[in-house]
């Protein structure tokens, strides 16, 4: 039932920014039920439904977000804004044709969805919230009126590693760079510079994995060509700045008789950096393409003192983990990406996310790249702020769930806090007495191409969340429920 669920769900666009589809298909299958609804302005959606063989207990609250991080191979055609995404099954996992899968987080709307259809002997009232743009800062769950929801208990479904439930999590901001940059003209041949296949993944959950910034990179090799005669036509790389990213690409024009000097010279550092990072990226390639065509060409580049600006963003700009905690084993306090630098003819355009288990190093973090944007004369803005979500030390709740995992898997689930923004933080700050556990299968590489869904752990999952319900509606609340 919950991978047929997924897949009706993953048939419907759903990209951030373009939930109204979605939110729709949920509204409908609310309609065809005859169950309570409520679809806001924002395109939240909350599906009620009333208790069976436990009419006095409180409600149970289920959460997930409709939106999905949109990524694809460099030549798909996909239409994100017009087309589902199309599945395959292989190795015993769900993916994706070309694209990302989106089981972050269509996975739990699927949950809830079979949840509210399963015929289930027992169950407490459902109070399911099905939430807008959270990848894009979070901004349903920001516009959610909670006053609507009456349960204080809630399963927040948007965790990608089975048997690990999260207690707690970071909070988070966007940074905004805005470069004005001058142009002149410049003869000479074009080279075009790509770095790809590098691993790339979430900004958060994959921060300390050693994954190497694709954009930094290129600034890498941006400086290595700095005292060449060589100017910059074009950079960019990144989509979004909660994924690190994978690609990037440099486009310079260089004086006809160096282009074989600079061809040499940047093959030369390819292999160098292959070498270095041959470990930490194993499929990491670099291309050059040449065009010669035309001796005199001119083309638009940058000018010496917007060159050293551009360059002076890619190599100080803060990026990567800053603290690990020390309450906390091998978790990351505090970090930062940098998720996406692209370039017009008059501008340079950053994106920066920065996360910390503690608002104050956000902060601190932010002061430090607006130096450095004031150093270069550049404007600087922040937005999307999102709260973190504290560790709740005592919670007979999540003893419940555990001894329920437990007995279902024959294992102990693991307690963690997550270096990502969840919208438990949202829910927590609105509604300072929710308890709240977030969980989830195991899903690999989420935003990114190679995202997979383990089918086994799917089915897993579900049959603990039907124990979960039954245990939540039986248990003597008085005295077990916190």
């Amino acid at each position: 039932m919950v991978l047929d669920y997924f897949r009706q769900i993953s048939s419907v666009p759903r990209g951030s920014g373009y939930n109204k589809k979605i939110s729709d298909f949920i509204v409908d299958f609310a309609k065809k039920r005859n169950l309570k609804y409520v679809q806001d302005e924002a395109l939240n959606v909350v599906i009620y439904k009333e208790a069976k063989g436990c009419e006095n207990c409180p409600p149970l609250v289920f959460q997930g977000h409709m939106d999905m991080v949109c990524e694809k191979v460099n030549d798909s055609v996909h239409d994100f804004k017009n087309e589902g995404i199309q599945i395959i099954e292989e190795d015993g996992c769900l993916t994706a044709y070309g694209t990302t899968l989106g089981a972050d987080d269509g996975i739990a709307l699927a949950y809830m969805l079979a949840l509210l259809d399963d015929d289930l002997p027992v169950h407490p009232p459902f109070e399911m919230v099905f939430t807008t743009d959270e990848e894009v800062g979070m901004l349903g769950a920001a516009r959610f009126d909670a006053t609507c929801l009456n349960g204080r208990h809630m399963i927040n479904l948007d965790s990608e590693e089975e048997g690990i439930f999260i207690v707690s999590c970071a909070g988070g901001m966007t940074g905004k760079i805005n470069l004005p940059v001058l142009r002149e003209d410049m003869d000479g041949v074009r080279m075009d510079i790509c770095v790809k296949n590098l691993l790339g993944g979430h900004s958060g959950t994959e921060i300390d994995k050693n994954r190497v910034n694709a954009v930094r990179l290129m600034g890498r090799l941006l400086s290595d060509i700095s005292n060449t005669d060589s100017g910059i036509i074009d950079i960019h790389g990144g989509n979004k700045d909660n994924v690190i990213p994978n690609e990037a690409y440099m486009s310079i024009a260089v004086p006809f008789e160096d282009a074989d000097k600079i061809y040499g010279l940047l093959n030369k550092k390819f292999t160098t950096l292959m070498n270095e990072l041959s470990s930490a990226e194993p499929d990491i390639s670099f291309d050059i393409q040449v065009k010669k065509d035309c001796i005199h060409e001119t083309y638009k580049v940058l000018k010496k003192d917007s060159l050293d600006k551009v360059m002076a963003i890619l190599m100080l700009i803060p990026d990567g983990v800053h603290v690990m905690s020390s309450d906390i084993s091998g978790m990351v306090e505090s970090s930062s990406n940098l998720g996406v630098f692209t370039m017009s003819d008059t501008d340079v355009h950053v994106s920066v996310s920065m996360r910390s288990q503690k608002e104050s190093y956000i902060q601190y973090i932010s002061k430090r790249i607006s130096i450095l944007a004031a150093m270069v004369k550049a404007s600087y803005s922040t937005e999307g702020l999102y709260p973190g979500w504290d560790l709740k030390k005592e919670s007979h709740f999540r003893d419940m769930l555990c001894k329920v995992y437990e007995r279902v898997n024959g294992k102990a689930p693991q307690i963690c806090s997550i270096h990502a923004g969840l919208e438990g933080g949202v829910f927590t700050k609105k509604l300072p007495d929710m308890d709240i556990v977030s969980m989830g299968p195991q899903i690999y590489d989420i935003h990114t191409v190679y995202e997979r869904l383990d089918i086994n752990s799917a089915h897993r999952m579900y049959e603990f969340l039907k124990e979960a319900v039954r245990e939540f509606a039986l248990m003597d609340r008085r005295e077990e429920v916190g």
